[in-house]
């Protein structure tokens, strides 16, 4: 199996889009999709700003944090998994 087929299999597996990286943490994790989609606030940060062009102050751009969580150990548990299942495909 390619890498690229795994980490397709590990985003499908979390529900998560094709284009959210994958984070590999200790122990046995399975893949979780977690964080939070980019946003605008105002310059104190207090207030999300929903319309950024809409009002004409200045506004703060928070990148996305959303990513795929999985564990070292649950990898290698599903790695045999997903290449049975690829083969069956």
């Amino acid at each position: 199996m390619t890498t690229l087929k795994f980490r397709r299999a590990m985003r499908d597996a979390a529900g998560a889009p094709r284009h959210v990286p994958i984070e590999i943490v200790e122990g046995y994790r399975p893949p979780t999709y977690v964080g939070r989609s980019y946003y605008f606030t105002t310059p104190s940060g207090k207030t999300v700003v929903h319309h950024p062009n809409a009002y004409g102050w200045r506004t703060r751009y928070w990148p996305s944090t959303l990513r795929v969580v999985v564990g070292r150990e649950s990898l290698q548990v599903r790695a045999w998994t997903l290449l049975g299942h690829v083969a069956a495909e």
